[in-house]
């Protein structure tokens, strides 16, 4: 699976991340980018930690990667004012729109920023990252004595469940990589290192643009525990309300929504 996967720093990675971000500075078909976003059944917990925060210390700096057009700061309603809200994003096609929207706008790799955080967090960006591994350690050394990381992505460690970026292989290619890849995570389940894999051939550049086709970090929770465990963090899973069988397992073994905090 070489040729299909890899590893950040690689040179299949580093292209890779090239490609993507020549697609996202010229596409009007990413709709993402078409209206802001709104998540409010992820974004209450989040809320919840800001509002401690403020009455802990009386003051709260939040930053959102990848924060598209994000809708957050009009969730934060009469608290907005109380907060220094700081955003990140890889594009200037929302430069304008988060510009009105956050105190300070960084179009920019995470690696720039130099402010430290009481609360950072990313809905649904994780699973889009080229860097995962280098872009975890940079946001917990930018994290404040006491500060969380919140992070919402789909994963793709349950057996035979892919990311939609395979969706252009046939399903014999795909029947060979879910083999492949319960392998790669149950050696990190036993004890391996975290893998954080990329995938290099996404769907993406095959058909038009379809909601996660360009999902190329295949997320798992193994990768994560592992990567948290070493560095003396742990991620706290944040439940949400399922309603009925399918919500259940969707939540239970498709999602990570997660609270990272210093493992005291």
């Amino acid at each position: 699976m070489n040729h299909l996967f890899g590893f950040e720093g690689e040179p299949g990675c580093i292209e890779l991340r090239k490609r993507l971000d020549a697609f996202y500075e010229s596409t009007r078909e990413y709709t993402a980018f078409h209206q802001p976003n709104s998540k409010p059944e992820f974004w209450k917990p989040i809320k919840a930690a800001v509002e401690e925060c403020l009455v802990r210390q009386g003051q709260c700096r939040i930053l959102e990667f990848g924060a598209g057009r994000t809708g957050f700061g009009d969730y934060l309603g009469d608290i907005r004012h109380k907060v220094i809200f700081d955003v990140q994003d890889i594009t200037a096609l929302n430069r304008e729109y988060l510009s009105k929207e956050a105190d300070n706008v960084f179009i920019c790799d995470i690696q720039i920023i130099k402010h430290s955080y009481d609360i950072i967090f990313s809905t649904f960006v994780w699973e889009h990252i080229t860097t995962p591994r280098e872009a975890l350690d940079l946001l917990l050394n930018l994290l404040n004595p006491g500060g969380s990381i919140f992070i919402a992505s789909p994963r793709y460690d349950f057996p035979f469940y892919l990311s939609p970026s395979a969706r252009h292989r046939s399903r014999f290619e795909r029947f060979k990589i879910g083999v492949w890849l319960s392998y790669r995570r149950l050696k990190v389940i036993l004890g391996g290192q975290p893998d954080f894999l990329i995938h290099l051939d996404p769907s993406l550049f095959y058909s038009s643009c379809f909601r996660d086709s360009d999902a190329i970090h295949w997320v798992s929770i193994w990768d994560l525990k592992r990567f948290l465990k070493s560095r003396n963090f742990k991620a706290h899973a944040l439940p949400l309300k399922a309603q009925g069988i399918k919500a259940w397992f969707w939540q239970k073994f498709l999602l990570l929504f997660v609270r990272i905090s210093k493992d005291c």
